[in-house]
């Protein structure tokens, strides 16, 4: 039994490139997947608060289970009282699981929904290093680039930003949400003519929010 017990440890933390290596039973395993699939139940009813909780037990008992981390950033995420917990347990799973762009772009979005700004583009910035090491063909890639944009928009780093809209445009071409927000710092840093032109092509693909941009400023 310690010597499956230690086989599995070891192919855990191959797998998810953690730093630490955990001696798990595998009954510990078995219970945090049963329990992680009960609380994606509860988030899909809307039952956050008791997702947060089951799901932080998980975490505490099974730190390598990295699904568990995922949820309690959904569940948690929701609760008020949950969120500085999810910050913090996030950034202790990035100490786990070496390069993980997604958990490091979770990270950056609860950050940003707090308003801790800088905080949350160090976070993206890290998705962002990650994902080149780990593959850019996730397909959350483009949010990386586009939610440190919205986070430079917000801090009127408009220059910043419109490089991060390019390069989400690179992994979503046909995004409107991309193309008005890039509008926007465009019309900020005084290019009205390409402002005008991603609004316009942001409208052609069904953003009618840019209407109100286009009648103002691009007669």
């Amino acid at each position: 039994m310690k010597f499956f017990s230690l086989i599995f440890c070891l192919f855990i933390s191959f797998f998810s490139s953690a730093q630490q290596i955990f001696d798990l039973d595998p009954e510990v395993r078995e219970n945090s997947i049963e329990i992680n699939n009960a609380a994606v139940l509860m988030i899909s009813d809307g039952n956050y608060e008791m997702a947060a909780r089951i799901l932080e037990k998980v975490i505490e008992d099974d730190p390598s289970f990295h699904p568990a981390y995922l949820n309690f950033y959904r569940a948690g995420g929701q609760v008020q009282s949950k969120k500085e917990k999810v910050i913090q347990t996030l950034r202790a799973g990035l100490l786990i699981f070496e390069e993980d762009d997604e958990m490091a772009y979770y990270l950056g979005n609860i950050l940003q929904r707090e308003k801790r700004i800088e905080e949350a583009i160090t976070a993206y910035s890290d998705a962002i290093r990650y994902s080149k090491i780990n593959g850019e063909e996730f397909e959350l890639v483009w949010a990386y680039h586009f939610n440190r944009g919205n986070c430079y928009l917000k801090s009127s780093q408009h220059d910043k930003a419109i490089i991060d809209y390019n390069n989400a445009l690179k992994h979503s071409p046909s995004n409107a949400d991309i193309l008005t927000n890039r509008g926007f710092c465009y019309y900020k840093v005084k290019n009205n003519v390409q402002a005008c032109e991603d609004w316009k092509e942001a409208k052609r693909l069904g953003n009618t929010q840019t209407d109100k941009y286009l009648q103002s400023f691009c007669k």
